[in-house]
């Protein structure tokens, strides 16, 4: 008889964890409706019920986790997460070195500084182009007569 509850009380377990697996793993919002739906009506756990909802608020941007950002790196980037979206705080005009630093028109943004390609001798036209030594950037060429 104790060997039946205990088996019982693994199954249960194992059900409740898939479905909050289930719910976790639910990525398109078809997916996350029908979990929703079978998490309310099947099981009536006021706990489960409040984890699939963390799980569920948690899957869409990186506003709850920002650490999903930073896997994301390159050599020569620098992920942040601004306003629930990952970007790249070296090189986004919206975004520049910090998040809500915008870029103003005539400039952009090189490993995390507004810089005017038209007139830098490290980043001529763009970023990283460095004109060689004595030849100044003018117009974004380097040497321009």
């Amino acid at each position: 008889m104790r060997l039946k509850i205990n088996v019982l009380v693994a199954i249960l377990v194992l059900l409740l964890l898939s479905l909050v697996v289930i719910v976790v793993e639910g990525r398109n919002s078809n997916a996350n409706v029908l979990h929703r739906h079978s998490v309310s009506n099947v099981v009536g756990s006021p706990w489960l019920k409040n984890v699939a909802k963390l799980r569920r608020s948690q899957l869409v941007g990186c506003q709850g986790r920002p650490w999903i950002c930073t896997q994301r790196e390159l050599p020569g980037t620098q992920m942040r997460c601004c306003r629930n979206k990952c970007v790249n705080v070296f090189g986004d005009r919206g975004n520049c070195g910090l998040c809500g630093i915008r870029c103003p028109f005539t400039r952009q943004c090189c490993q995390g500084l507004c810089t005017d390609t038209s007139r830098s001798q490290f980043n001529c036209r763009k970023c990283g182009n460095r004109c060689p030594t004595g030849v100044r950037c003018r117009y974004g060429m380097c040497g321009y007569a």
